[in-house]
């Protein structure tokens, strides 16, 4: 059985990590192993002062562990997309890498008291999220299913730290690792 890596630049939240191995390892019972990765400041575009995600993409697509099933990785830095403002997260469907960005997740991004309860509930959702995309998920109209498409970070308050049954049935039946 392949093992699931989830990696994490220098700079990144060391709780938020370990909440997001532990929580990946519970959901699908799977080994978790950690990795640290190399800076993203390469992926910085300075007219939206953001960072592209897809050449954080790439990056860990050339980085991914032989023996991995899925790496996911976290940055603190603020990604984006060239046809969306930012995203909270980034992966490759039905792919072996992920990345999610701590930046928006954190309750002072939007000018209010830090708060780690939310924060950390926020990354196990995004890592959820994005780590479903590599296993061949797309986004379901199921507003409580952690594959729910989130645009504001209302979203992924309101959504569950789990799969709806229907997107369950998918992992089951099908979709591939």
């Amino acid at each position: 059985m392949k093992p699931l890596y989830v990696g994490a630049t220098a700079d990144t939240d060391r709780e938020a990590l370990t909440a997001a191995r532990e929580f990946l390892s519970a959901q699908f019972g799977l080994p978790v192993r950690e990795t640290e990765l190399p800076g993203v400041d390469f992926a910085f575009d300075p007219r939206r002062n953001q960072y592209g995600s897809s050449a954080v993409l790439d990056m860990l697509a050339r980085l991914c562990p032989p023996d991995a099933a899925k790496l996911v990785g976290l940055t603190e830095r603020d990604l984006f997309i060239p046809v969306l403002t930012f995203v909270f997260g980034h992966a490759q469907l039905q792919g072996r890498v992920a990345v999610v960005s701590l930046a928006r997740l954190r309750q002072e991004f939007y000018g209010l008291e830090p708060n780690r309860d939310i924060f950390l509930d926020r990354v196990r959702k995004e890592v959820l999220h994005e780590t479903g995309h590599t296993f061949g998920l797309v986004h379901c109209g199921d507003r409580s299913c952690a594959m729910a498409l989130s645009t504001r970070v209302q979203q992924i308050d309101e959504k569950q730290a789990a799969f709806c049954p229907a997107c369950v049935r998918q992992l089951e039946h099908g979709v591939t690792a």
